[in-house]
């Protein structure tokens, strides 16, 4: 089990001993930061807590069937995920290597998406709650000629299946808000979970749970206080210090550290098949699927600071900045990465560029702070600015332009006397 994580070895270490003896929590927490695994993991830990022989990798039980191509019936995901950049990525592994463990690579990676909008989460009374869900079938017609056992279609074939299939999900994405864990969709999870399911376990995956509304995390609350015997809910977040403590004290923790620069660079030759080189890491990897400049951010942030630190300065965007948020080659039809997706030029672009934005900023402040560069208190205060227009953009949809303005209004009243940061 847990062949397929690269790096976590003391985290799949511990969890392989906890399910090998019958001992995998019901209520569990994976922390890390974005692109550490915990995901994958969350996923093979529920392949072999449902299967029907000893979890074995290779098993073909079906159970394990099913959790490879994620519809096992008894496993529900919650929470935002990176579909838009995962999709294609995957799609352009399925493309370059036409193999058992890239169709399955890209199948989850459309599912990863798709299991967010089932009736055992959603609503099934809203009216645009069905259309979505008529969507997400639309999506698996579409990808159903790539199902394991059948022969893959011809190159041409194969990349009009993944592009029809990319446009379909990205309009689902863009339908349905998938970010925010509601608290009527928790209590349908709690519904769900005391349903009882003779002879198998049930799994609830909940990512970025630190972004539950106040009203969700309540009711999730009394779901974690007595989870039924046969469901284990493993919770996942970036921000472990975001979660109530009522809530932490009810979750064992498994702690996901950022994976080393090689394990890093392994990933993206091994599990998306690019051994270009080009990219040392997996934020620049997938920032590149969004035709984002690391470097570009890197600059943006530094003139955003600048600008915010210069009484003088006109309180506005920096044009670098303006720049990342909507690119003249991005209008102009894009990178190779990019080019012919829409998503590249809508609206949802501009708030993924954003977020991307202020993790540079965040880090930058991690920095200083490490660095003694200015006051602590003055830095956390900054962090928790940022953190907040983090929340704005990605969890209020406010838009991108009006939630940094606000920020550098408020980084601009810092205490008199304070140092810059940095």
């Amino acid at each position: 089990m847990f062949e397929n994580i690269i790096g976590q070895r003391a985290a799949v270490a511990a969890l392989s001993a906890e399910l090998a003896a019958g001992a995998f929590p019901r209520a569990s927490l994976f922390a890390g930061p974005p692109f550490a695994g915990k995901l994958s993991t969350a996923l093979e830990a529920a392949r072999v807590l449902t299967c029907a022989a000893d979890g074995a990798w290779g098993c073909e039980c079906t159970a394990c069937r099913q959790q490879r191509e994620l519809v096992h019936p008894h496993t529900v995901m919650l929470g935002w995920r990176y579909a838009d950049v995962e999709i294609p990525a995957s799609a352009a592994a399925l493309q370059a290597n036409r193999g058992t463990a890239t169709r399955y690579l890209y199948l989850r990676a459309v599912r990863k998406l798709l299991r967010r909008f089932e009736p055992a989460v959603w609503d099934a009374d809203d009216a645009r709650m069905r259309a979505v869900q008529e969507k997400t079938l639309q999506v698996e017609e579409v990808i159903a000629p790539l199902a394991p056992g059948r022969e893959l279609p011809p190159a041409d074939e194969l990349a009009a299946v993944t592009e029809r299939a990319d446009a379909l999900c990205r309009e689902l994405a863009q339908a349905a808000r998938s970010d925010l864990v509601t608290v009527g969709q928790v209590r349908l999870l709690a519904a769900w979970a005391h349903v009882t399911a003779p002879g198998s376990r049930k799994v609830a995956i909940v990512e970025n749970a630190d972004r539950m509304q106040e009203a969700a995390r309540n009711a999730f609350l009394k779901l974690l206080e007595e989870p039924p015997a046969s469901v284990h809910l493993v919770l996942l977040t970036t921000r472990r210090s975001s979660l109530a403590t009522t809530m932490l004290s009810r979750l064992r923790p498994y702690l996901f550290p950022g994976r080393s620069p090689e394990d890093e660079r392994d990933v993206i030759a091994r599990i998306f098949r690019d051994e270009s080189g080009r990219f040392t890491d997996l934020r620049g990897f997938f920032l590149a699927w969004r035709d984002i400049s690391p470097e570009r951010l890197a600059t943006a942030a530094r003139s955003f600071l600048d600008r915010v630190l210069d009484p003088e300065a006109g309180l506005e965007l920096p044009d670098e900045l303006v720049a990342v948020l909507a690119p003249k080659r991005a209008r102009d039809g894009g990178t190779d990465a990019s080019r012919g997706r829409e998503g590249a030029t809508d609206p949802s672009r501009a708030r993924a560029t954003a977020i991307a934005f202020l993790e540079e900023l965040s880090g930058a402040l991690r920095g200083a702070l490490r660095g003694g560069g200015a006051g602590i208190d003055l830095l956390e205060g900054w962090a928790a600015a940022v953190r907040e227009c983090h929340a704005r953009i990605e969890t209020l949809n406010v838009a991108p332009a009006a939630a940094l303005l606000a920020l550098a209004a408020r980084l601009r009243e810092r205490p008199p006397g304070e140092g810059r940061p940095g």
